[in-house]
């Protein structure tokens, strides 16, 4: 499927109504169905496969694993962020990002561009961190 970043907010603000009734922001697979069926009414003309709820539940886990790597980005000493402009590090050749870029895959989109959607996934993500990494 592919999204527009209109559907992207659209998808997430479907989540943030739906929070209170997840558990945290542990969305099952009711819940993407219901965004599938409100995508396809606020969105009629979507370019793609259709975003059934498998595949908002993939989009789900892909706009995560983004939120999680603006995140460590953050959080990194030597790093400044930029919601336009990401980490900012305009040198491919720059030694600390290529090191950085090893052990957080996921982050290297956001080398010279920032995440529009890190707002609305703050309020969507859980508030106690799980992981070897917290």
């Amino acid at each position: 499927a592919v999204w527009t970043k209109v559907e992207e907010t659209t998808f997430l603000e479907f989540l943030l109504q739906a929070l209170p009734s997840s558990g945290d922001g542990g969305f099952k697979a009711p819940t993407f169905n219901q965004a599938y069926v409100h995508l396809k009414i606020k969105h009629l003309h979507q370019r793609g496969a259709e975003k059934v709820g498998g595949v908002c539940k993939n989009k789900w886990t892909s706009l995560k694993k983004a939120y999680q790597s603006v995140v460590e980005i953050k959080c990194t000493s030597g790093f400044t962020w930029s919601d336009k402009h990401g980490a900012g590090i305009t040198d491919k050749k720059d030694d600390i990002w290529a090191h950085f870029i090893k052990s957080h895959p996921h982050a290297r989109p956001f080398m010279i561009k920032g995440f529009d959607h890190f707002d609305i996934m703050q309020q969507l993500m859980p508030s106690k961190l799980k992981g070897s990494h917290v």
